[in-house]
């Protein structure tokens, strides 16, 4: 029969590590313990020794976070696989770089978002200094309704040619986003504010915005800037060089 002590302590690691590592310890000696008999004897022990569990949570929150990392990027990816063609055809989502990329990165974005509008520059460059780079925007407004606004005004000037200059103007403007100072901005810009209003609120908006949304779901994005680089989620703001680096890889594998 095991010293209880000593059966205390190695379910207390099986928690931190492995619970195959107390499954084998057991089998090896076959105890005729019960599960609350076990469980038991883990309470009694752990009340009695409360430093054991002091020292051992930090590890157990490490074991803990790694396989929660890990199932997070195994969901991501089948994720990315199962909406490919909708990540990266999307005949709604505007496209700078190379359209013929090899390399492609997918950035779901708000246009109210501060790291969104810090991470635009970084974008530019890798753009400017890889010619097998193509960039795909998501509008993800999830900021509230000024950004919902933003987002629709983007897809509008879509129907217009314009998307980009748009898109410049908004990441630059410093005002709230409101249905007049959209168009002001359309205006400024060269396009038609009375189209730019129509397909701000047309089904066809509410359908690119909504499809959006729901691909955001399935991978799992509830915070922007998040992009989808080859089968990985990134979620925040890379650095310029962490974006090249990504790149590089990105690039090594499809030469293989």
């Amino acid at each position: 029969m095991w010293n209880r002590r000593l059966l205390a302590v190695v379910v207390l690691l099986a928690l931190v590590g492995s619970l195959p590592i107390l499954g084998r310890a057991l089998a090896a000696d076959e105890p005729k313990l019960t599960k609350q008999e076990i469980e038991k004897i883990v309470h009694d022990y752990l009340v009695n020794n409360p430093e054991a569990l002091a020292e051992a949570l930090p590890g157990a929150l490490r074991v803990l976070q790694q396989r929660q990392s890990v199932a997070a990027a195994q969901k991501a990816k089948q994720a990315i696989q199962e909406n490919r063609q909708a990540l990266l055809a999307d005949q709604n989502s505007p496209v700078e770089g190379n359209p013929q990329g090899k390399v492609t990165i997918v950035e779901f974005f708000d246009y109210r978002c501060p790291h969104c509008r810090h991470v635009a520059p970084a974008l530019d460059q890798l753009v400017s200094s890889n010619a097998s780079v193509r960039v795909v925007y998501k509008n993800f407004p999830v900021l509230g309704e000024p950004s919902v606004l933003a987002a629709r005004a983007a897809v509008a000037a879509q129907q217009q040619g314009g998307w980009l200059k748009l898109h410049r103007a908004m990441l630059a403007y410093q005002g709230e986003f409101t249905v007049d100072n959209l168009l002001a901005l359309g205006t400024s810009v060269g396009l038609d504010s009375a189209k730019l209003k129509a397909d701000m609120m047309s089904p066809a908006t509410d359908k690119a915005l909504q499809a959006n949304m729901t691909l955001a779901a399935a991978l799992g994005l509830d915070a922007t800037p998040s992009f989808v680089i080859g089968d990985r989620v990134i979620r925040g703001a890379p650095t310029p060089e962490a974006f090249q680096a990504l790149v590089e890889e990105e690039t090594a594998k499809s030469a293989r």
